[in-house]
């Protein structure tokens, strides 16, 4: 094997590796479907190419409502900072061309630092080789480069910068490490408490392991925090002068109304709200936003646990609401019965949460979180390898998705299993690779109670790390001494 810093052999490798994937997705995805497109712009891509487009012509980060360009808070720009350099020379389809290529590139880069990022922590060469290629043929999260969406840039800039302040600690690295970390902040803003993880990870570097003076460890922390400073103060003085509010982050999401309200009653019993999957409870009372192949698991009242129920209402109390809810989405209704129902649903299910979170404390904050922490990790790994049923598929699409739900579940199982050994482990950079993907759980099950699959993908590049840790620990004890325990 050649060398682990040959990076150009590993970087290519990693490319051709990816493309490969690439290639097989866009075949089984049918992609190339004559629209001009090698990837997907669907979801939140339209926003992006809009306020991109926005900010390339008239220097406004905003959205056009009813002929009128106005300031935009609803996400953080950090996708546009690729976007509108490209919206300046290309039209649409080429600018998402090209930021579909980009993605494959870094994530191509990332695949290698993420291995090196392995071999810095655990010190062995087997578990670089093993991270890089268990990583670069992945699937869960390398079909986000095939997408318009946030998740392929924001993880391979995490990856690199992480990997800048475990390498070497200069202020060069620092600096760009921080750029980076910044860029995928402004995508992912929930990467926010991630950047605590690395600042307490700093602050014992270099006070305790490289014994540096307070004066020095402050000097290195500045210059990593400088971007991240700049950026936050730029942007929260930006959305002061627009819109008269302390907003640091992003203010977005749902309107106020029936959606939102629905959504927070399936949180609030632990149930998926996303209408596009086949295993969402939300499917029961709403129809999906796009056709499914796959025919949805719950489409009664009666296919949802009893344990939701309270004094307040019951299921003939939650049967009226899909009759009310199938009513209002009527294209006949007239708006005045439209207001009058909407207010109406909007009321009951908002009560219907009150009422079960006060009657059921341990369910909302215990079983609920618990259940869609299950929904969350255990799944195929594989929903959007197709756009088929399993059994419509050709063999070789169903061969592929059985090897990589077999690839999903070592990463997710010995990912896990690995804490039990590696809790102890008394290092700093240890802590911090295991701190990341139990955060990102946590997060989405326990807090913001949204289990789109996607929002995993931030802890799969570190699980298959603490995965290959596992594997290169059972075969230590086969082959002793050329693997080693660390």
């Amino acid at each position: 094997m050649p060398r682990i810093e040959n990076t150009w052999f590993w970087v290519g490798l990693a490319l051709l590796l990816k493309t490969m994937v690439m290639l097989f997705l866009i075949y089984n995805l049918h992609l190339l479907n004559g629209d001009g497109l090698i990837g997907i712009c669907s979801g939140d891509c339209p926003d992006y190419l809009h306020t991109a487009q926005n900010v390339a012509k008239y220097f406004t980060f905003g959205k056009v409502y009813e002929g009128i360009l106005s300031p935009y808070k609803g996400r953080m720009p950090g996708y546009d900072m690729v976007i509108v350099p490209l919206s300046l020379f290309l039209q649409d389809k080429n600018v998402i061309n090209f930021t579909i290529l980009l993605q494959i590139l870094l994530s191509a880069i990332s695949t290698y630092f993420l291995a090196k990022i392995a071999y810095l922590i655990f010190k062995t060469q087997y578990i670089f080789y093993t991270v890089f290629f268990i990583y670069a043929i992945n699937i869960f999260v390398s079909i986000y480069d095939l997408h318009v969406l946030t998740e392929s840039f924001s993880i391979s800039a995490l990856i690199i910068s992480l990997y800048l302040i475990l390498y070497k600690p200069s202020k060069i690295n620092y600096f760009i490490s921080g750029f980076l970390f910044t860029w995928a902040f402004l995508m992912r803003p929930f990467f926010g408490v991630i950047l605590l993880f690395v600042i307490s990870y700093l602050i014992y570097k270099h006070r305790v392991y490289l014994k540096q003076t307070f004066r020095q460890s402050i000097i290195y922390l500045f210059i990593y925090l400088l971007p991240f400073c700049l950026t936050e103060a730029t942007w929260t003085y930006r959305n002061y002068l627009q819109f008269n509010r302390f907003i640091p982050l992003a203010e977005g999401g749902f309107n106020e109304g029936r959606r939102l309200s629905l959504m927070n009653l399936m949180s609030a019993w632990g149930f998926d709200f996303t209408d596009w999957n086949p295993s969402s409870e939300m499917l029961v009372f709403l129809k999906p936003i796009v056709n499914l192949n796959i025919k949805p698991r719950y489409t009664k009242v009666e296919d949802l646990p009893t344990y939701i129920y309270t004094s307040t209402y019951n299921i003939d109390s939650l049967k009226n609401i899909q009759i009310l809810l199938d009513r209002i989405n009527s294209s006949k209704i007239a708006y005045t019965e439209y207001t009058y129902l909407d207010s109406i649903i909007n009321h009951k299910l908002k009560q219907y949460k009150e009422d079960f979170i006060r009657e059921k404390p341990f369910y909302y904050y215990f079983i609920a979180p618990l259940r869609l922490m299950g929904k969350f990790l255990f799944h195929s790994g594989t929903y959007n390898i197709s756009n088929k049923p399993f059994l419509e598929q050709p063999i070789y699409s169903q061969i592929l998705k059985i090897i990589y739900s077999i690839l999903y579940y070592f990463v997710l199982l010995a990912g896990f299993f690995s804490y039990i050994f590696l809790i102890e482990a008394k290092r700093i950079e240890v802590y911090l690779l295991l701190s990341i993907p139990f955060y990102i759980i946590i997060l989405f099950t326990f807090f913001i109670r949204a289990i789109e699959y996607r929002y995993l993908t931030t802890a799969y590049p570190f699980l298959s790390i603490l995965a290959c840790y596992m594997l290169n620990l059972l075969l230590s004890y086969v082959n002793k001494p050329k693997f080693q325990k660390t």
